[in-house]
């Protein structure tokens, strides 16, 4: 693996909200980690002005339901790149609108520079929406899922 390809994987982790990257290729394996700091800092504003403001709003977007009313939670992309619902293309996708999903449980995978990152359900629940089509190059913070709370049908 050469330099400027560890450079790119570097720069992906630090744009994205991935927290850890463990990637293997050819014998080498590159373990990137993103430390956290004592207060979330927001990301810094793009030259062009897109993307990062997505990407600083999104992550676990809930709206204020009323009292006593749990709110659906949207999953967004933590990265640019290509939105699969399946493992692999002869496999059946990994969650249906409808489906129950617990906390850990894969919901799709991201490819990015040709690593294949697994996104994960952070919290149990009810697959509402799939926001996103198999194989579309989405955007960091774009909406993929929208999650109604585990006891929602």
């Amino acid at each position: 693996m050469d330099l400027s390809k560890i450079e790119q994987l570097v720069d992906l982790v630090t744009r994205s909200a991935i927290a850890e990257l463990d990637l293997t290729q050819d014998g080498t394996r590159i373990r990137i980690l993103k430390r956290a700091s004592g207060a979330p800092a927001a990301p810094a504003q793009p030259a062009n002005g897109s993307g990062a403001q997505a990407l600083a709003a999104a992550p676990n977007h809930r709206d204020n339901p009323p009292s006593g009313v749990s709110a659906d939670v949207v999953v967004p992309a933590p990265m640019h790149g290509v939105f699969y619902r399946s493992a692999a293309p002869d496999e059946p996708p990994l969650v249906e609108v409808g489906a129950r999903i617990a906390a850990g449980q894969k919901i799709c995978i991201i490819e990015a520079m040709k690593t294949f990152i697994d996104i994960a359900a952070e919290a149990p629940g009810v697959v509402l929406a799939v926001l996103a089509q198999d194989g579309d190059e989405i955007a960091a913070g774009q909406a993929l899922f929208r999650i109604g709370p585990a006891g929602s049908s």
